[in-house]
């Protein structure tokens, strides 16, 4: 097991206990406030005891956008970032396509206003099962609370999407 999935495990727990084991992670988001979702779609909160937490938000894409963020899903970051942060963010997903085959989403820390730059973004293969999905990165400069957003875009295809709880945090030494 290396750091990562420690790290990943670490943020399950810290969603919603204190754990001692873990507190020189600092959890850099809320978990709990949810989704902010636009474009094309409908949405709504389902219940689903196998993804943590209990709650999920549904969203379908009824076609395919003419670009893969004119349908996403963001939530902020409320906490300050400091140059040389490392930075990891997670997110439980799963998905449905129209020919059963996995959705590809594009998931994003990125400036929320324009130009919407990214601090990292990476396509993740998503199934029909629950998975805990991650990107990471360094920070390059300092970013002030609720200045960014991890962001998922869902405009590539007519398809459904859940999301769990999300996970910002700046892994400690």
């Amino acid at each position: 097991m290396n750091r990562r999935d420690i790290l990943m495990g670490a943020m399950c727990a810290l969603a919603f206990t204190a754990v001692p084991a873990f507190a020189e992670d600092k959890l850099i988001n809320d978990p709990s406030s949810g989704w902010q979702v636009y474009g094309q779609q409908t949405n709504k909160r389902v219940k689903d005891a196998a993804v943590q937490g209990g709650y999920a938000i549904e969203i379908k894409i009824p076609a395919k956008g003419a670009n893969p963020w004119d349908s996403a899903a963001q939530t902020d970051v409320s906490g300050d970032i400091k140059k040389g942060d490392k930075i990891l963010a997670a997110v439980w997903l799963k998905a449905k396509t129209e020919d059963g085959a996995p959705a590809h989403l594009n998931m994003r820390l990125q400036i929320n206003s324009a130009p919407y730059t990214s601090l990292t973004e990476s396509t993740q293969t998503v199934g029909a099962d629950w998975q805990l999905y991650s990107i990471e990165t360094v920070a390059t400069q300092d970013y002030n609370k609720k200045t960014v957003v991890l962001a998922v875009h869902l405009g590539g295809a007519k398809q459904t999407v859940y999301m769990g709880p999300a996970f910002v945090l700046i892994p400690g030494e």
